[in-house]
C-alpha cells in the first residue's frame, strides 16, 4: 500500500491539532499581557476568565475545519486507490488510468463541499464508496462518533446562532441533564476521563478535541500509517 499521500494528510491534522493545543493550554495559564505603553490605558492587561472562554469557543471552528480538511482528503486518496466499490454502486466503469484527486473529489462531491459534519452520514456515506480494504472510517469507535457528533451541534450553533441550532443543542443538553448554556461555559467545565486504565478530570473541550484525535489515530492504524 502506498502511504506517502495518506502519510502526510494525517501528520498535518495531527501538526495542526498539536498548534492548536499547546496555543489553548498558553491561553488557559496566562494571567497579564504585556502592553506597550502608550496602549496601557486601552487595553486591558488582565486576560479575564471570559475571553478566555471566547478563544476557545472560536477554535471549535479551526478543530472542525480541521477535521473537514483530512476526512475529505483521506476519503479522495481511498477512493482514488481502489474505485471497485464506487463502480459496483454506481453501475460504472471508471478509466482507472484517467483518475485523478480532482476527478475523485467531484465524484463524491460533485459541486458541493464535502459533508462530514454527521458522523453517520460519513460513515454510511464510506461503507457506500469505498472498498473494504480502504475504508479507514469504519474503525472510528462509536463513542467516539458520538463526541464528534455533539461537537458539531456545537460548532452549527456557534457558526449560524439560528433557531434551528440551538433546538439542536438543547437537545444535545437534556443528554446532561442541564439547560441551554452558552457553547464557552459548556466547554469550560470540568469533566473527569479515563484513558489507558487513567483516571482524570480535564476541560470539556479537550474532551472533545481529543475525540478527534482519537478518530484520525483509529484510522492511521488501519491504513497502517501510525
Amino acid at each position: 500500500m502506498q502511504t506517502s499521500s495518506l502519510k502526510t494528510e494525517f501528520d498535518n491534522f495531527f501538526d495542526s491539532m498539536n498548534q492548536y493545543t499547546d496555543f489553548l493550554i498558553k491561553i488557559i495559564k496566562t494571567t497579564k499581557i504585556e502592553i506597550p505603553p502608550q496602549e496601557k490605558r486601552e487595553i486591558l492587561p488582565k486576560l479575564l476568565p471570559a475571553e478566555k472562554k471566547q478563544i476557545h469557543e472560536a477554535f471549535v471552528l479551526k478543530i472542525c475545519a480541521t477535521w473537514e480538511i483530512l476526512a475529505e482528503n483521506v476519503f479522495v486518496e481511498c477512493l482514488l486507490r481502489d474505485t471497485s466499490k464506487y463502480e459496483e454502486r454506481k453501475g460504472i466503469t471508471l478509466p482507472r488510468r484517467q483518475l485523478t484527486k480532482d476527478i475523485c473529489k467531484g465524484l463524491i462531491s460533485g459541486l458541493r463541499y464535502f459533508d462530514c459534519g454527521n458522523m453517520s452520514g460519513l460513515k454510511g456515506k464510506a461503507n457506500n464508496f469505498l472498498a473494504e480494504h480502504y475504508n479507514p472510517f469504519k474503525k472510528v469507535p462509536r463513542d467516539v462518533s458520538t463526541k464528534i457528533n455533539e461537537f458539531y451541534l456545537i460548532r452549527n450553533y456557534i457558526a449560524h446562532r439560528s433557531d434551528t441550532a440551538k433546538q439542536a443543542l438543547k437537545r444535545m443538553y437534556k443528554k446532561y441533564k442541564m439547560r441551554f448554556r452558552l457553547p464557552r461555559n459548556f466547554l469550560f467545565d470540568t469533566v473527569e476521563f479515563i484513558e489507558f486504565g487513567e483516571r482524570g478530570k480535564e476541560l470539556r473541550f479537550a474532551n472533545y478535541s481529543k475525540a478527534f484525535e482519537k478518530a484520525a489515530d483509529e484510522m492511521a492504524t488501519f491504513l497502517k500509517i501510525r
